[in-house]
């Protein structure tokens, strides 16, 4: 049997004082899981206030059945993580693969072969999905591992779950952002391990969307200047916003503060409540997380 104990530390346990595990019904519980980590918060949405979030790594375990061994020893030791009274669940899968496709071009049951197309064909072992992007008017096509999407299916049988691509929350975040900024373009990077997702976006309108791996500060400063010039934008007319795993002393953060003038970190979701717990908290910390709620609230439109 594996160890799993020490995994299932949080990185990070914040509770809200209005937070009631014993209301589990009146709230609705938002994840996100990665390669290597899992995040949730539980949000009161009348009132659109984070009443808990926490934070965990998986990293250290073996590969073969990781989610499996994980996830089931977490739910069955969490106090509420597994209940079954959830008022809603969203669960965000943070993927490399995914593509956006127009709704007028869309058909479900090409839906892998949209897929082929980016990054080759799709392994038995993957579920292909698909999510409507109500803001684009096309859907966000992408893929998860099937044994971990079952096993959320059969955890929340009850609730049935809405499923979601991180970057329709990246999206989601970007474009409402350009809507409060209507005279200026918006690019908004998100930082996760090795991985950056960049998002463009103009008076609502998105520009640009990708997400790929670097090893490098300079590789990463280098594709950064590569899509501005690809899109015919000069790094003085545009706004930039940093979210995720990125602080003021980083290497990535040196790299991009030599080329582009308009460098802020970025803040909470305008419309989300959080109360006194999450004032240590950064602001751009939680960036995709947060944005699972409004991108999911577009959907119910």
């Amino acid at each position: 049997m594996i160890a799993t104990q020490a995994a299932i530390t949080p990185l990070l346990e914040i509770r809200d004082e209005k937070f009631d595990s014993e209301k589990c019904a009146e709230y609705e519980l938002m994840i996100e899981l990665g390669a290597e980590r899992l995040r949730f918060f539980a949000l009161e949405s009348a009132n659109k206030r984070v009443l808990c979030l926490e934070d965990y790594s998986i990293g250290g375990l073996p590969n073969d059945k990781k989610w499996a061994v994980w996830l089931g020893q977490l739910f069955q030791e969490h106090s509420f993580l597994g209940s079954n009274l959830w008022k809603n669940v969203v669960v965000c899968f943070n993927t490399p693969s995914f593509t956006l496709i127009p709704d007028v071009y869309f058909r479900k049951e090409y839906a892998a072969g949209y897929l082929a197309l980016v990054r080759g064909e799709v392994a038995e072992s993957e579920q292909v999905l698909h999510q409507e992007v109500k803001r684009l008017e096309a859907r966000n096509v992408f893929t998860v591992d099937k044994e971990l999407w079952e096993w959320i299916l059969n955890t929340y049988a009850l609730q049935l779950p809405t499923f979601v691509h991180q970057t329709s929350a990246l999206i989601e975040g970007a474009l409402t952002l350009s809507a409060l900024e209507k005279n200026n373009t918006i690019l908004t990077f998100h930082f996760e391990d090795d991985f950056l997702t960049l998002t463009l976006a103009r008076r609502e309108q998105l520009l640009y969307c990708n997400k790929f791996g670097y090893k490098t500060a300079s590789d990463m400063g280098y594709f950064v200047m590569f899509v501005l010039d690809s899109l015919q934008l000069t790094p003085e007319n545009v706004r930039c916003y940093l979210y995720g795993e990125i602080t003021l002393y980083s290497e990535d953060y040196q790299m991009l503060q030599k080329f582009l003038p308009y460098l802020l970190f970025g803040k909470n979701p305008k419309k989300l409540a959080l109360g006194t717990a999450f004032e240590d908290l950064p602001e751009h910390r939680y960036f995709s997380l947060y944005n699972l709620f409004f991108a999911t609230q577009t959907l119910k439109k």
